[in-house]
């Protein structure tokens, strides 16, 4: 696990210390080891989390002629069967660890060299032979990586803020991203808050050369191959899926940990992981001083832990504690977030790394085996569709105008997420996704400032999310489709970001087996019926639970892996938001509407609207702004640093 980053430049040398700069700016994602390279028209930069081979592997790697240099991030876990592939086909390899597979694949294979990476990656390989850059993401998109192409040069890293440490690269805003994080609550990709750095998609291999930038995909998930399943086949096949992703995701030469969250995902890791290894595995878990018991599932955890005779490390906070480091997540971010939980991450990823380098994670439950509200309520929308006209018209639609659309309990949150898919009628499922999934459109732009009340907020709409949206043409069920598009833009852009760069802000390594792509690929096969039967979300992954995890960590009410946001922003948090959006200073920024905002706090404040989702976000990309544009970022307390020297 690392950071990379380099520059390709066919106008003039490439500068040592701009690849130095960029180097230094993520070495919070390496702090074991760094090197650069440079060579003719490119420049290579790296830093080094130690998991696998912790003597050698030392990076940028080369091959034996030394014609292709390899930067690469995370973790590949079929590693050894490749190496004595490669062997014996007359391979040399010089060190023991995963990276030096991945240059001489290239040899092998040429670009198709990433359709045999088991794993979780991002890389960039120089060849000088045809003066050529390569860039590859994994499946799934678990490691980021960003790059701007600005003419006959190119820039690339694992964070967008050593990309803007590159002079040839513009700062300007997306002013269409800004205005797509106030709808998803998080920037879309490929897009970032700049316009001249983007984001490489998942499952895409890319090349740069003297003729341009090209990018194409190498995967993709596909829920058209759906099988028959007998029960029992279905269960023995998932189970030893899940068995074999978590056995290669032990592998290291540090000692492993698991986040244990005591839901239900995060208990099968742990479960199946103590019974994979003889290494004693630590679980970490979080719980909140004074926070509501619904809020506490640090007693679930407690009875995964002591099942299994793991020492279970707790951390207790404070919500004054968690809002001190909103900061450091947003700038460890790059991008605006509005989802809490990231401080959770962060806090939670700090504590472990305390003991451990390496830790397990269960995301990804819920995206592969079908756990959402959004799941269910897109069942009852391909149902509703099979009712009559008249009858939706005339007994369904008054109905539904009867139901709250409040989100202050799960329940509720439910009502309100099916009502905004059957409101859509029978013509829109890309519309009931979107309403669903975000808060402020409701608001139209009403929320925007001057000259970003031209920029549509319809930005579920554009050619990205359309392109993804045609291609759920080929899939038969609601559920599949708005699975598929999750995966796409929420799970990425939102979760599997978060994880990424809040656990290695603190130099940690998490691994997610639960989306191992080839259990992804086995999960796509599994009809919608067998995943969600009447109104069970996650039916099949409960069922193979039940052999790993108490039962009271099943049979209950989903938590969620999230703060008690409301009672932040009207305790410990109300002077922040008071101070950060106040009028003054929202007019002065000149991107929201003065009184818009104002109308949001008094509503919240005064009125007592459960808005705490619209003013967190608004909040957050006002730090954002203070980072980014007006160019300080966190330190320690007290002090404040120079994004860039300009």
């Amino acid at each position: 696990m690392c950071g990379i980053c380099g520059i390709v430049d066919f106008s003039a040398p490439v500068d040592r210390a701009t690849i130095s700069d960029m180097t230094r700016s993520i070495s919070h994602r390496g702090p074991d080891d760094d090197g650069i390279e440079i060579l003719e028209n490119a420049g290579l930069g790296f830093r080094r989390l130690s998991i696998i081979d912790l003597g050698g592997s030392h990076q940028p790697l080369f091959n034996e002629d030394r014609s292709l240099w390899l930067t690469f991030n995370g973790e590949i876990y079929n590693y050894k069967d490749l190496r004595k592939t490669l062997e014996q086909r007359g391979h040399t390899l010089r060190t023991d660890g995963d990276g030096e597979t991945i240059l001489h694949l290239y040899e092998e294979h040429g670009l198709s060299f990433v359709d045999h990476l088991r794993g979780m990656f991002a890389i960039a390989i120089w060849d000088s032979n045809l003066k050529r850059l390569i860039l590859a993401r994994d499946r799934l998109g678990v490691k980021p990586l960003y790059f701007a192409h600005v003419g006959d040069r190119l820039a690339f890293a694992s964070e967008t803020k050593a990309i803007l440490r590159v002079p040839f690269v513009p700062r300007d805003l997306n002013n269409e991203a800004l205005a797509a994080f106030m709808n998803y609550s998080t920037v879309p990709g490929p897009w970032t808050c700049f316009e001249s750095i983007s984001r490489l998609e998942p499952g895409h291999v890319a090349t740069f050369d003297r003729n341009g930038f090209v990018s194409r995909p190498y995967w993709d998930l596909d829920y058209s191959n759906q099988r028959s399943w007998k029960p029992g086949t279905l269960l023995h096949e998932v189970e030893a899926a899940l068995e074999d992703a978590i056995r290669l995701r032990l592998v290291s030469d540090v000692p492993v940990g698991v986040f244990l969250s005591g839901g239900i995902d995060s208990s099968v890791v742990a479960g199946m992981a103590s019974r994979s290894t003889t290494e004693d595995l630590q679980a970490f878990s979080i719980g909140f001083a004074g926070a509501p018991s619904h809020y506490d599932e640090v007693p679930y955890a407690r009875a995964v832990a002591q099942r299994y005779g793991m020492p279970h490390h707790v951390l207790t906070v404070r919500s004054e504690d968690l809002i001190a480091d909103l900061d450091d997540v947003v700038w460890h971010l790059d991008e605006p977030c509005a989802d809490p939980s990231a401080v959770l991450t962060l806090c939670l990823s700090r504590f472990a790394r305390q003991h451990v380098k390496v830790a397990l994670s269960g995301l990804g439950g819920d995206e592969v085996f079908g756990g959402y509200r959004r799941h269910l309520a897109a069942k009852l929308y391909a149902a509703y569709l099979r009712v009559p006209v008249a009858a939706r018209r005339g007994l369904i639609r008054p109905l539904l105008n009867l139901l709250p659309e409040r989100r202050s309990s799960a329940f509720l949150n439910s009502i309100r997420v099916a009502k905004k898919f059957l409101e859509c009628g029978a013509h829109d499922l890309k519309g009931a996704w979107a309403d669903s999934i975000s808060y402020m459109p409701a608001y139209g732009g009403a929320i925007f400032s001057g000259a970003m009340r031209s920029v549509t907020r319809e930005t579920f709409h554009n050619a990205q999310f359309d392109d993804y949206w045609a291609r759920t043409d080929r899939f038969q069920h609601a559920v599949d489709k708005v699975m598929y598009v999750d995966a796409k833009t929420y799970f990425v852009d939102a979760r599997l970001q978060l994880q990424d760069k809040m656990s290695m802000a603190v130099g940690l390594e998490l691994r997610e087996p639960l989306i191992d792509h080839k259990l992804v690929e086995l999960g796509a096969t599994i009809p919608a019926s067998l995943k969600i039967p009447g109104f069970r979300l996650k039916a099949l992954l409960k069922q193979i639970a039940r052999k790993y995890v108490p039962d009271e960590c099943i049979d209950r009410r989903k938590a969620g892996f999230a703060p008690p946001l409301e009672s932040w922003l009207r305790g410990p948090l109300r002077p922040q938001v008071e101070d950060v959006l106040s009028a003054g200073t929202v007019r002065r920024r000149g991107f929201f509407d003065v009184a818009f905002v104002e109308w949001l706090k008094e509503q919240f404040y005064e009125h007592n609207r459960d808005f705490s989702i619209e003013l967190f976000q608004t909040f957050m990309l006002e730090r954002w702004f203070a980072l980014y544009v007006d160019g300080t970022k966190p330190v320690r307390p007290g002090t404040r640093e120079r994004v860039t020297g300009s």
